[in-house]
């Protein structure tokens, strides 16, 4: 069964991606660009400017000066606001710069691939080195915290911990004074279930292993058996996160590089990355309300 689905993957690959690979990369990076990276007024309107045209005129897509011009867009468009950008905006940043050296290479395809490898290697390596070696990440408290206050989260904590939506009314009630400059107080904390400290915990370990299995498989030597399965814990990654965790421009980017990344012992896992990029905006369906309605 699962032979089938290789062969056929591998088929769709040769017929429909192999030609346009390079391509393919840079159409995926230009919307991905266009959709979910537009956090000022400047950067908004040039990218709605270049990104369009590059999409019609695939001269100029391929061209080092778009891409030069890019890359300073990118740079100049987030010095202002650097230090409230989310951590995904500096790896696209990363990524728009590798494209743009890449230009300059005699294989571009071969060397996009690496860098694509290499950066999805070391974003997770340093993600998942800060998480160890935090204690409040370690200890649950983070997950937690985050279950109890952030409303992405809010139908996930009531499905597996009994979170009801008394206890988010009253733990919101409880964040906005804490955050409030007045300095009011409230009677109590925050609300929970004992079921909730477990689901943390379990959530830390979880992430802690899934993120640096891809570190490590995507670090590891090309020979290695570890990196010729690298795709299978990135994807599992993104299905298992993005759903809940509705970040779709670090999805999308994570599909652009996984995409790029595959080369010949990994190639027919292409057309999975493609899916999942186009796939993006069904994350941020409401399926675990929809779950919670249903039962």
């Amino acid at each position: 069964m699962i032979r089938k689905v290789t062969d056929r993957l591998s088929e769709f690959n040769k017929t429909c991606l192999e030609d346009r690979f390079l391509e393919l990369i840079l159409l995926m990076t230009s919307v991905m660009l266009l959709l979910f990276m537009r956090h000022t007024f400047i950067l908004s309107t040039t990218l709605l400017l270049f990104i369009p045209a590059a999409l019609l005129f695939r001269n100029f897509l391929d061209s080092k000066i778009f891409w030069i011009l890019l890359s300073v867009l990118m740079i100049t468009g987030f010095i202002r606001i650097w230090h409230s950008s989310d951590n995904h905006t500096y790896l696209t940043i990363y990524w728009v710069l590798a494209i743009t050296l890449c230009t300059f290479s005699a294989n571009r395809s071969d060397t996009i691939s690496f860098n694509a490898r290499i950066l999805i290697g070391l974003c997770f390596f340093f993600a998942t080195l800060w998480k160890f070696l935090s204690p409040e990440f370690t200890d649950g408290t983070f997950f937690y915290f985050t279950f109890l206050t952030d409303s992405r989260f809010f139908e996930f904590a009531e499905l597996t911990a009994g979170v009801d939506a008394g206890m988010r009314s009253h733990n919101l009630l409880v964040y906005n004074v804490l955050n409030d400059p007045m300095g009011r107080s409230v009677a109590g904390g925050f609300e929970s279930t004992p079921l909730l400290s477990v689901i943390s915990l379990f959530m830390v370990w979880w992430t802690i292993f899934i993120e640096g299995w891809i570190a490590l498989s995507f670090l590891a030597p090309l020979k290695s058996k570890i990196s010729k399965w690298r795709d299978i814990p990135l994807i599992i990654f993104m299905i298992t996160t993005y759903p809940i965790a509705t970040v779709s421009g670090f999805a999308s980017l994570l599909a652009v590089m996984g995409f790029a990344q595959c080369r010949e012992n990994n190639s027919w896992m292409r057309p999975v990355y493609l899916a999942i990029f186009i796939a993006v905006p069904l994350f941020n369906l409401p399926y675990l309300k929809v779950l919670l309605d249903l039962l």
